[in-house]
């Protein structure tokens, strides 16, 4: 009996294992699966690249009959093989008997063997582009690139127009794939939808270089002018780091000039403190007081010409008259003391010191005294009036 039971429990844990074991191997392969692509786009990629090669074979064949018919020509002027009418499609019947009249006659034999290759390679291009065809006819036409156009705008279109899907779900599923930055007229975009795979692929077509071939030449772009930038950057940090320099210099020159300056100004303040009396004259002015009549006979001032009293000789008269402007800025002028009643006019010589801008006048209420005010005391310094009452 306990063997039996053991053989029970036995059995039930072999079936358990694979129990396990099967469903382990349900889902590894439910997600491998998942993970394929669906035969049909894994085939509609294949066509697609079998397009592409048929097209770059045909390519190829173009160019190599165009290379042999230029050499022929140019070692037969004068009976050149007339080129206009062929095409991708291979040698009209007329073209390939004029050909083969030609390679009948051509007495050279590196010419005629020239010649009967241009018949086999168009023979080769009317083969693929039967084959071209046959593949065309298995696939969804293409759209062939406009103007303007782009890979995006072109894939949202199918899927929305002719597919009928809504915006949304159907940029989720451009997402997904890696679209072409940039489509020139004649490019050939490819699309497919299925089992909720969405497919798009882009040829050559009739323009004149691939997509790989552009984006090349873009990525280069791209370069140049990434390099062009980075060197008129350089450039101009360059000039930055020249003018930073020079502006140092300048600061420099100038923190110099500065102290040379607050040391020639420390010497004179030291002189000036030093001899006090030579600081008094520095800042004083010495002055003489006198009618019109007076100083004109003395010649220190002329009569006015027009109505203008000038400037005459200001040594002419004495200078006895001193102001220490740093103590005070004005000079008080009593009209008696010069034998007048009143102040009718004052001025002060030489001219070229404004009234109402170095100095003002300030007379009295009965006009019988007269005060110069020194709005510009500095101005004034070891300076030698001459001031005229009337």
């Amino acid at each position: 009996m306990f063997k039996s039971s053991s053989c029970q429990r036995g059995g039930v844990t072999l079936w358990a294992t694979i129990a396990v074991v099967v469903v382990i191997a349900a889902i590894l392969t439910f997600h491998f699966l998942s993970r394929m692509q669906p035969a049909e786009v894994r085939s509609f990629q294949e066509l697609v690249n079998r397009v592409e090669k048929i097209n770059t074979q045909i390519s190829e064949r173009e160019s190599q009959i165009s290379d042999l018919v230029a050499k022929y020509n140019h070692s037969h002027p004068g009976n050149e093989i007339d080129t206009t009418g062929m095409s991708a499609m291979g040698l009209t019947e007329e073209q390939a008997q004029l050909l083969a009249n030609r390679v009948a006659q051509e007495k050279d034999l590196s010419y005629r063997g020239l010649l009967q290759e241009v018949i086999d390679i168009s023979g080769d291009l009317e083969k693929l582009n039967l084959e071209l065809a046959e593949v065309k006819s298995r696939l969804r036409p293409p759209v062939v690139a406009q103007k303007g156009d782009t890979h995006l705008a072109v894939s949202l279109k199918f899927l929305t127009e002719e597919i009928g899907m809504n915006e949304e779900d159907a940029l989720k599923l451009i997402e997904k794939e890696a679209l072409v930055p940039e489509l020139l007229p004649g490019f050939e975009v490819w699309n497919y939808y299925g089992e909720g795979i969405f497919g798009t692929f882009v040829t050559q077509g009739q323009a004149k270089i691939t997509p790989n071939e552009l984006a090349r030449a873009t990525k280069r772009k791209i370069d140049a002018e990434r390099n062009t930038l980075i060197q008129e950057r350089n450039q101009k940090q360059q000039e930055v780091d020249d003018l930073e320099a020079r502006k140092n210099e300048l600061q420099q020159q100038i923190r110099s000039l500065e102290e040379e300056r607050a040391s020639m100004m420390d010497q004179v303040t030291r002189m000036a403190s030093s001899n006090d009396s030579l600081s008094q004259e520095l800042n004083s002015l010495k002055y003489h007081v006198g009618t019109f009549r007076d100083l004109e006979k003395s010649g220190a001032i002329r009569k006015p010409t027009l109505g203008k009293w000038n400037t005459g000789d200001i040594e002419a008269v004495q200078h006895t008259g001193s102001l220490d402007l740093r103590k005070d800025a004005r000079i008080v002028i009593n009209a008696g003391s010069l034998g007048l009643e009143k102040v009718e006019k004052i001025l002060v010589f030489p001219r070229y010191f404004r009234e109402d801008g170095d100095y003002r006048i300030e007379l009295s209420p009965d006009r019988k005294a007269a005060t110069i005010v020194f709005e510009k005391p500095s101005k004034f310094n070891l300076s030698r009036l001459v001031i005229a009452i009337g």
